[in-house]
């Protein structure tokens, strides 16, 4: 597979239900429907090698099929699955890392109804904000680090990877 975001039967099965016209609410009922398919397991001391095996290396498909993320390193992966269930949908996604003084974080831009938004799908309180991250247009306190259609996309495939942000 050459990207994250690939669509798998999984993904297509799992939006199926989904009608046109996609809305803002539709948006959030997506990300709803993938946490209750995603557990969250813990980051601690006795997970993070596990973590760092997996940070930034798995597909939309395989997220899925593993079924769970890690608390406060999950970014990446709830936004690779985000971006591939709307892909499904036929929306225009753009995968985003930004990044502050301490932090990199994903989120997703999402093109709905002819307006783009940001969706922070790591929140699950989140709702989308019309607009796009630019350098001039940062995401709250993160500024833009790069654009593409995935992870591997803007060359991070491992943990190791995350030297070529900060």
């Amino acid at each position: 597979m050459n990207s994250q975001v690939e669509i798998t039967l999984g993904v297509k099965d799992l939006i199926k239900d989904i009608n046109n016209p996609i809305t803002l609410d539709s948006l959030i009922y997506i990300r709803d429907l993938m946490y209750s398919k995603i557990t969250i397991r813990p980051y601690n001391d006795s997970t993070k090698n596990q973590e760092k095996e997996i940070r930034w290396k798995r597909t939309a498909g395989e997220i899925l099929n593993d079924g769970y993320v890690y608390s406060g390193k999950a970014c990446t992966d709830l936004v690779v699955l985000f971006i591939a269930l709307c892909k499904a949908l036929d929306l225009k996604t753009n995968f985003v890392k930004v990044k502050n003084e301490h932090m990199v974080h994903s989120v997703a831009e999402i093109l709905v109804g002819g307006n783009w938004y940001i969706f922070d799908v790591a929140n699950k309180e989140s709702i989308p904000i019309e607009g796009l991250i630019t350098k001039e247009n940062p995401y709250k306190d993160w500024k833009l680090w790069k654009k593409g259609r995935d992870a591997w996309d803007l060359g991070l495939a491992s943990f190791e990877d995350k030297e070529s942000i900060i």
